[in-house]
């Protein structure tokens, strides 16, 4: 009885340790948006800021000029309708790094409650190109 226990009790733990906590968007747990780009700002230091339609709340950031690119085409498609997997930034992300040094940052109004979370972007597929 006690070997049962014990086989369960650690197959709870590593089901347990498989599962990210909600809203954590990482390496391990990257999240996936369908969405039409409403605006893509190529920044002259080679970043992209990209804003959703339906997403008022985040930013999403690529120094990946391929991706700007398509980002781009697909704001002049027809629908502009994509598909993006995106993560939390990370601290030796190129994207966390200053604007001066090829990073991506969003203006603020100078509030101290104003704060844009930014995404850095791992792809994006055009559902739509008509």
């Amino acid at each position: 009885m006690n070997k049962k226990l014990l086989i369960l009790a650690v197959l709870l733990a590593i089901l347990a340790a498989a599962c990210s906590p909600a809203g954590n968007i990482s390496r391990r747990n990257p999240g996936t948006l369908r969405d039409y780009i409403f605006s893509v700002e190529p920044r002259n230091n080679g970043s992209y800021i990209i804003w959703m339609r339906n997403d008022d709340v985040a930013a999403y950031c690529t120094t990946d000029k391929a991706l700007g690119d398509t980002a781009l085409q697909a704001i002049h498609s027809r629908t502009g309708l994509i598909i993006m997997e995106y993560r939390n930034r990370e601290a030796l992300d190129k994207e966390s790094r200053d604007v001066n040094q090829g990073g991506c940052a969003v203006e603020s109004t100078g509030s101290k409650n104003d704060t844009t979370p930014i995404f850095k972007i791992l792809s994006i597929e055009i559902v739509s190109q008509e």
